[in-house]
C-alpha cells in the first residue's frame, strides 16, 4: 500500500502539468456559504472517521469490517494495481530498449565441415521530439490517479451505505419491538372486551373492531420482521459476508448520539470529494491524450545501435575482435493515412471537451447534494420535534381514554381511536428519528466524508 501511495503522489506531479485543459472550477464559482446551513453551524469539515461521532462501538466495528472485506472495494484495489501497471507500460517507451539475438549453423563440404556461432544486440530509442511519448506517460499517470480516487469514492459510498443500513436495521427493530408490545396490549384489551361482552357490557361490534385491530397489528409485526431480515442481509453483504452470517446487538437508536451539522465552506468542496478528484484526473488524462494525438501527426526520430559478432566457438563470441557495430538514425514521417491521424486528434479533443462538461456537471451535482442534505437535515430536526410533541399528546390521550373506559365513563370507540392515534404517532416518531440519522449520513457523504486531497497533490495543483 505504501508503494502504491508513493506512485500515486509521484504521478500527481506529472498529471497536473497540462496547461491546455479547461477546468470549469474557475468559471462556475461558488457561494460563500451554503444556503441551507444553520446560521450557527461550524465551518469545520467532518473528521476522516466521521462515523465515530454517532457513539456506537458496534457501528465502528461494522464499518471497519466493511472497509476491509467488502468485495467491491477489493475489486477497486485490483483496478488500482491494473492502472499502476498501465502507467508503467505507458512510461516505458520513454526509455531505450534492448533486443538480443543469437544462432548457430553447421556447414559441411567435401573437404570437411565448419561451425559458426553468432550473437548480436540492438539498442533503440525513440527521440520524443514533439512530446507524444511524454503525453502518453502523463495520461497513464493521470489514469492511475483517477483509479485511486475511484477507490476512495467507492470506500466512502460503502461506508455511508453501511452506516445507513445499520441505522435502518436498528430503527426497524425498535419499531418491531414496539409493535410486539402493542400487540400484547391489543390482545389484552380484546380479552377485556370479550369478558365484558359475556357480562353484557360490550357488543359484538366492539369485539369485531378489536379483533380487526389485533389482526392489523399482527400484520404490521410480520411486515417489520421481514424488513428487519432484509436489512440484516444487506448489511452482511456490505461486510463481505454471507447473508446468514451477521448478528447485530443494537435494538434502538436512543443510545446513539446525533453529531452536529458541520457543512464546511463551498469553496473547499472540490478538494474534499474523491469523485470530483477522479473526474478532474480523467479530464487531465484526456488532455494528455489529445496532446499525444496531435504530436502523432509530426515526424519521429529513432536512433539504433546494433552490434554483431561471428565466431567458430563459444569462447570467441566474447572477444572484441571483428565486432561489427552499426549506428543508424531513421525518420518516420506520416504522409498520407486517409485522415486517420487527424480524425484521432479530433476524437481526443472532443473527448477532452466532453469530460470538461462532465466535470462541470459533477461539481454542480456535488453542490446540489450538499444543499439537499442540509435541507433534509434541517427539516428532519424540525419534524422530529413536532413528532415528539404529537407522540406525547397521543400517549396521554390514550392513557386517559383507557382509564375512563375501565371506569365506565367512556365507550370503547373512544379507546380504540385513542389507541390507533397513539400507535400512528409512535411509529411516525420512530421514522422521524431514523430520518435524522440518515440525513446526517447523507450530509457526511455529500461533503466527502472527511476525505481530502493528499497534501502533496494539493501543493502541486
Amino acid at each position: 500500500m505504501r508503494r502504491r501511495a508513493t506512485l500515486l503522489l509521484a504521478a500527481a506531479g506529472v498529471a497536473t502539468g497540462c496547461a491546455r485543459i479547461p477546468l470549469p472550477i474557475y468559471t462556475l464559482g461558488a457561494a460563500d456559504q451554503y444556503a441551507n446551513a444553520p446560521i450557527d453551524a461550524p465551518t469545520a469539515w467532518p473528521d476522516a472517521e466521521w462515523w465515530r461521532g454517532f457513539g456506537s462501538a458496534e457501528l465502528d466495528a461494522l464499518i471497519l469490517a466493511a472497509r476491509e472485506n467488502n468485495q467491491d472495494l477489493r475489486g477497486a484495489a485490483e483496478r488500482v494495481l491494473q492502472a499502476e501497471a498501465g502507467a508503467r507500460i505507458d512510461a516505458a517507451p520513454l526509455f531505450p530498449w534492448l533486443d538480443l539475438d543469437g544462432g548457430a549453423s553447421r556447414r559441411r563440404g567435401s573437404t570437411g565441415g565448419s561451425t559458426s556461432l553468432s550473437v548480436g544486440g540492438t539498442v533503440s530509442w525513440d527521440a520524443d521530439l514533439w512530446g507524444r511519448l511524454r503525453a502518453n506517460a502523463r495520461a497513464g499517470a493521470a489514469d492511475l490517479l483517477a483509479s485511486g480516487f475511484d477507490r476512495d469514492a467507492l470506500a466512502l459510498s460503502i461506508t455511508a451505505a453501511t452506516a445507513a443500513t445499520y441505522f435502518q436495521l436498528v430503527a426497524i427493530r425498535a419499531r418491531r419491538d414496539l409493535a410486539a408490545e402493542t400487540l400484547v396490549a391489543a390482545r389484552r384489551i380484546l380479552g377485556i372486551v370479550q369478558a365484558q361482552a359475556g357480562a353484557g357490557g360490550a357488543s359484538e361490534l366492539d369485539i369485531q373492531r378489536q379483533l380487526s385491530a389485533v389482526a392489523s397489528q399482527e400484520a404490521q409485526l410480520a411486515d417489520l420482521t421481514g424488513q428487519e431480515a432484509q436489512q440484516r442481509h444487506a448489511l452482511a453483504v456490505l461486510l463481505g459476508r454471507r447473508p446468514d452470517q451477521l448478528a447485530v446487538a443494537a435494538r434502538s437508536l436512543a443510545p446513539l448520539r446525533l453529531p452536529p451539522v458541520e457543512a464546511g465552506l463551498p469553496t473547499d468542496l472540490l478538494a474534499r470529494r474523491p469523485d470530483l478528484a477522479r473526474a478532474e484526473a480523467q479530464l487531465v488524462s484526456a488532455g494528455f491524450d489529445a496532446e499525444a494525438a496531435r504530436a502523432a501527426r509530426y515526424p519521429g526520430l529513432r536512433l539504433t545501435v546494433s552490434a554483431d559478432r561471428l565466431a567458430p566457438d563459444l569462447a570467441g563470441l566474447f572477444t572484441m575482435e571483428r565486432l561489427v557495430t552499426v549506428i543508424s538514425a531513421s525518420i518516420l514521417a506520416p504522409v498520407f493515412q486517409g485522415g486517420r491521424l487527424a480524425a484521432a486528434e479530433d476524437r481526443a479533443t472532443a473527448r477532452m471537451r466532453e469530460l470538461g462538461h462532465s466535470y462541470a456537471a459533477a461539481i454542480l451535482t456535488a453542490f446540489q447534494e450538499v444543499e439537499d442534505a442540509l435541507a433534509v437535515s434541517r427539516a428532519a430536526r424540525e419534524s422530529h420535534a413536532l413528532r415528539r410533541t404529537a407522540y406525547e399528546a397521543a400517549q396521554r390521550a390514550y392513557a386517559i381514554a383507557e382509564l375512563r373506559w375501565n371506569a365506565g365513563d367512556s365507550d370503547f370507540i373512544t379507546v380504540l381511536q385513542a389507541q390507533q392515534a397513539f400507535l400512528a404517532a409512535t411509529d411516525q416518531l420512530s421514522q422521524a428519528d431514523l430520518t435524522r440519522y440518515l440525513a446526517a449520513v447523507a450530509l457526511y457523504r455529500a461533503l466527502g466524508g472527511g476525505w481530502s486531497r493528499p497534501a502533496e497533490l494539493a501543493a502541486r495543483s
